[in-house]
């Protein structure tokens, strides 16, 4: 059960991300365009690592079965 809601909240945090990068995205250059490279390359980069933990545990529970 901890599991469930534990990808849960990953689906979720990796959703809101993508979210705010297709902002960022669409967003017009403007003065802060090196802010908004910044923040896109850290939203990036948290996703990136949610995936992978998320491929690991993945991988884990396919080995134990």
């Amino acid at each position: 059960m901890a599991v469930t809601a534990a990808k849960s909240v990953m689906a979720f945090r990796v959703l809101t991300m993508a979210v705010d990068l297709c902002r960022l995205t669409t967003r017009t250059m403007n003065v802060n365009a090196g802010h908004e490279r910044t923040s896109k390359a850290r939203i990036i980069h948290q996703i990136q690592l949610i995936r992978g933990i998320t491929h690991e545990t993945i991988t884990r529970h396919q080995v134990r079965r």
